[in-house]
């Protein structure tokens, strides 16, 4: 039994000298979607663009602006797709006052943008 356990310690000793290590996958980051505006104070009619970055969101998905009406969000007619982890949006704002905008892919959310808009 000894001797067995020799040969264990050894071989281990050896595969970690050599770099020899079990393949163990990171897990993938969560994905992740950030937001930001032009310009935060506005006109009535001026037009902002969104940009953002994205992480673990696939290649062409589809991002949709979303504004807070209330308690809860309401998807704007306004969409792109990710490209090279990316995108890009406009909007024009018709409304005077504080709109909450975020933009969605799916279940991944990014955080709030306030426009205010006079």
């Amino acid at each position: 039994m000894n001797v067995r356990i020799a040969a264990v310690a050894v071989l281990s000793a050896a595969a970690v000298a050599t770099g020899a290590t079990a393949a163990v996958a990171a897990p993938a980051p969560a994905p992740s979607i950030t937001l930001k505006a032009s310009k935060t104070g506005v006109k009535l009619g001026d037009i902002v663009t969104f940009t953002g970055k994205t992480t673990g969101v696939k290649e062409g998905s589809k991002v949709t602006l979303q504004v807070k009406d209330g308690k809860k969000w309401v998807a704007l007619p306004v969409t792109t797709k990710v490209k090279k982890s990316a995108y890009k949006l406009t909007d024009k704002f018709e409304k005077k006052g504080v709109e909450v905008l975020r933009v969605k892919d799916g279940a991944t959310v990014s955080k709030t943008v306030t426009i205010t808009v006079k």
